[in-house]
């Protein structure tokens, strides 16, 4: 594949930030010279190796803003740990996150972004406060109503793009091809991982939560609030508090320094389910979900209605 030609700085107009390695390398690999109909012109940023995180992420976007001052909308996307149902009785195969699910962030009280401190906990170890951060800018919004609005009628793209992808780079597929469904387990969140190896293999499997597998193996897109803490995350019970008590569905590391320098839209692939089970097999598949969603999501987004979104 040829290598994509290059613009003036001045011509980017969408920002598409990645933390790690993987989720640059899905970026890259979804992303054609032409993408649509409206050929917007994407940079994309990534984290120094090896460094993830809010305060890395927002040199990041400050860095990216200089360099490129027509910025107009962008984008985190990238892989995040899912928030399940912690009622077995009301879980539903399609409502349910599942690994390789996507969520995008929208909420409309918070905007679809919320900050916690896991470093401030109170005397019963209850999470002491999260806090909203900044709205993404109005144009990408209305891409993900006309989004959801296409997905009552039509199924989502996700496997077409990643397919298309692995063709295009066939030593993709080893590794980035979707997990056996086999492999997405969902523990009690009272049971905690056994060993210091990341395989479950030594773990009690009675206390795997029985779910009903889906008709379609396809991932589903998700809409609801992130929780961005300030360090990395592996408890089962702060994952329920952030849902019981704030509605969160997904968790991660990098918005809560990234909002208020970068408004953006956030769109995570489902990796694990943010507790201490959690290992990197399905990684590179729920990267690829979440940049396949990204690209699917900028079909949506009329050029002329991007407005800038410097903070």
């Amino acid at each position: 594949m040829s290598e994509p030609k290059s613009l003036p700085n001045d011509d980017y107009t969408i920002g598409w930030i990645a933390a790690l390695h993987i989720e640059r390398a899905a970026a890259e690999g979804m992303l054609e010279e032409k993408h649509g109909p409206q050929q917007f012109n994407i940079v994309i940023a990534g984290l120094p190796d090896s460094q993830v995180g809010s305060s890395p992420a927002a040199s990041v976007a400050k860095s990216m803003l200089f360099t490129f001052p027509n910025i107009r909308v962008g984008l985190m996307v990238g892989i995040g740990g899912g928030i399940p149902e912690n009622d077995e009785n009301s879980i539903d195969e399609e409502e349910s996150i599942r690994l390789g699910d996507v969520v995008i962030s929208s909420d409309k009280a918070t905007g679809g972004v919320i900050a916690y401190d896991f470093g401030k906990l109170l005397a019963d170890g209850s999470i002491q406060q999260a806090y909203a951060l900044n709205r993404p800018p109005e144009s990408i919004s209305a891409a993900v109503g006309k989004l959801r609005a296409k997905h009552e009628r039509y199924d989502n793209k996700i496997p077409d793009y990643i397919e298309e992808m692995l063709k295009r780079y066939p030593k993709m597929e080893k590794k980035w091809t979707r997990p056996d469904p086999v492999n997405d387990r969902l523990f009690r969140a009272e049971y905690t991982h056994k060993d210091n190896i990341l395989s479950c293999e030594s773990c009690d499997q009675s206390q795997i939560i029985d779910r009903m597998p889906r008709e379609e193996p396809s991932p589903v897109i998700h809409y609801g609030i992130i929780a961005s803490g300030n360090a990395e995350y592996g408890w089962a019970w702060a994952r329920d508090e952030l849902r019981n008590k704030y509605q969160a569905i997904c968790i991660e590391t990098e918005a809560a320094g990234l909002m208020n320098v970068f408004p953006c839209i956030f769109i995570r692939g489902i990796s694990d389910y943010a507790d201490s089970h959690k290992n990197d097999m399905w990684q590179r598949y729920a990267a690829a979900t979440a940049a396949a969603c990204a690209k699917e999501l900028l079909e949506h987004l009329p050029p002329h209605r991007a407005e800038i979104c410097h903070a």
